[in-house]
């Protein structure tokens, strides 16, 4: 990436007094929401991760799917996103935890049906879940090329984050058929998941794009509570770049690893993040904060 640095004065604050944005509650009466899903014309979709998927529009709110789930510490029902010519193609995605057969994470697609979503197949699995239900990742969006990006954890095996024959601790892109997107960095790599886009990830939990340069923006959850210091990060994802976990926490200035663009080294942690009027902000899973990241351009 081109040199790029974060402003130090970053505002860790809660969404009320956040550079004059005033907290409003929309919607509430919700289990443990999770991802929304923003529909075109008015309304949006959220996933609560319970296992339901609901409608909120026009005052509203509806089930608009109910999937059965392995709900357990961060697992359940997860990330959403609509296909990139919805409604045309009318398909919702979803990312979830199920233990039939075998317990693992999924992608899933669902045919959006107007008021309600039924489920249609699995479009990727195989995604390493575990019993205590932490670090499955779980978010997944489109990017401006039409790919399906899709965070995992690496449910607290390190050593799954550097194996390339898992799923675990990577960034994957997909076509919205669940295929390998074209181009990915290690298609026809002997003993490595054509699925995979960048790897050396702990639990990944946000994924933006930069609305000018395309670049793509992660949020990631450090080893807080295992070490006792926090050491959250947000990554610039490259194709095929290592961000080095388990060998690597905060910056390294190793050459094998990609450094973090940020760290914090308190536990912040976060969760989805968005580009909104110049800035990149970040939810807080903690205290109910809300932080903008400032970059300057050299």
């Amino acid at each position: 990436m081109s040199r790029r640095r974060l402003l130090a004065g970053l505002l860790g604050l809660r969404l009320s007094r956040a550079q004059g944005l005033r907290a409003e509650e929309v919607v509430g009466a919700l289990e443990v929401p999770w991802a929304l899903a923003f529909l075109p014309g008015g309304g949006m979709l959220i996933s609560e991760r319970p296992g339901r998927i609901r409608l909120f529009r026009g005052g509203r709110l509806s089930t608009y799917a109910e999937l059965p789930v392995y709900a357990r510490g961060e697992s359940g029902l997860l990330g959403l996103a609509l296909h990139p010519r919805f409604p045309e193609a009318p398909y919702v995605y979803a990312y979830r935890t199920v233990e039939a057969g075998g317990l693992r994470n999924q992608v899933v697609r669902l045919r959006h049906l107007g008021e309600r979503g039924v489920l249609e197949r699995v479009i990727l699995d195989g995604i390493p879940a575990r019993p205590h239900g932490l670090h499955s990742g779980g978010r997944i969006a489109f990017g401006p090329d039409g790919m399906l990006y899709v965070t995992t954890g690496e449910v607290y095996e390190r050593e799954l984050a550097q194996d390339l024959a898992s799923l675990g601790g990577k960034i994957l892109r997909l076509t919205p058929e669940g295929e390998p997107a074209p181009g990915n960095p290690f298609l026809g790599q002997k003993g490595a998941r054509p699925e995979i886009y960048s790897l050396g990830h702990r639990n990944p939990q946000g994924l933006a794009w930069h609305p000018v340069t395309g670049e793509l923006f992660l949020s990631e959850h450090g080893p807080s509570g295992e070490q006792g210091y926090g050491h959250d990060e947000v990554n610039v994802v490259v194709p095929g770049g290592n961000y080095g976990w388990p060998r690597v926490v905060g910056r390294g200035n190793d050459p094998r690893y990609r450094d973090p663009l940020y760290f914090w080294p308190q536990g912040f942690p976060p969760g989805n993040l968005a580009f909104f009027r110049g800035g990149l902000y970040l939810a807080g899973l903690r205290g109910e904060a809300l932080l903008r990241l400032d970059l300057e351009g050299e």
